[in-house]
């Protein structure tokens, strides 16, 4: 009777929790657990904890994307600026990106520098340059962009598609959405093979130092 009485009281502080964190957001949660309030409530602290464990592997995607990308720019346009260089022809979404970080800088009280604004563009803008664009593959993958990902061997658009998969998942990440439901095992190892095309040691670092697999086995 006791234990009766304790599951219903944690059945009530459950679907009392979900209510408040929003209805609409738990009810995914519970249609995968079945209607119950308690197993729902454990799998949405499981979502935001395996969140959290795929960040830290991400975020050195996209600092080790720009980084290495910036420099093949860099290096074959010889400028800091080198989105100002009439070369790359940079698509409208593109150049309207580079102002709206310079806007921010600005906005904020800064002068905005070449490196300034290369922190400050978006990972998406990096994913775009790998995209067709006015003639990326010419314009920029074949004169300077396929250096910065030394062991990739393929063609330009599966090596977008990989990059720009992740850059899907990294938002639904960003946005607290569910990833429970996603192949995270398939999308740890994406992101440890795109660093690898940067920087072999840089994955191993990642692969060691990753609580993704560990998260991973306290799955509810």
């Amino acid at each position: 009777m006791g234990n009766q009485k304790a599951a219903h009281m944690q059945e009530a502080e459950a679907t009392r929790l979900c209510t408040l964190l929003s209805p609409l957001r738990l009810a995914e949660y519970q249609l995968a657990c079945g209607g119950d309030a308690v197993a729902a409530l454990r799998l949405h602290c499981w979502n935001t904890e395996i969140s959290e464990a795929f960040y830290g592997p991400l975020q050195y995607l996209e600092v080790a994307m720009r980084s290495a990308m910036t420099r093949e720019l860099t290096g074959y346009l010889r400028r800091e600026d080198w989105w100002n260089d009439p070369r790359p022809q940079l698509t409208y979404g593109g150049r309207q990106r580079i102002a709206e970080a310079e806007q921010q800088l600005r906005r904020i009280g800064l002068t905005p520098t070449p490196h300034m604004v290369t922190e400050e563009l978006p990972f998406g803008f990096y994913v775009s340059l790998l995209g067709p664009g006015n003639g990326y593959d010419q314009r920029l993958w074949r004169t300077a962009l396929y250096r910065a990902f030394p062991t990739y061997r393929g063609r330009r658009q599966p090596l977008h598609r990989q990059v720009d998969h992740l850059r899907i998942f990294r938002n639904k990440i960003a946005h607290h959405g569910p990833i429970h439901h996603r192949h995270l095992v398939a999308d740890h190892d994406a992101i440890l093979r795109c660093l690898e095309y940067i920087d072999a040691g840089l994955a191993t670092m990642v692969r060691r130092h990753s609580r993704v697999p560990e998260v991973l086995n306290r799955r509810p």
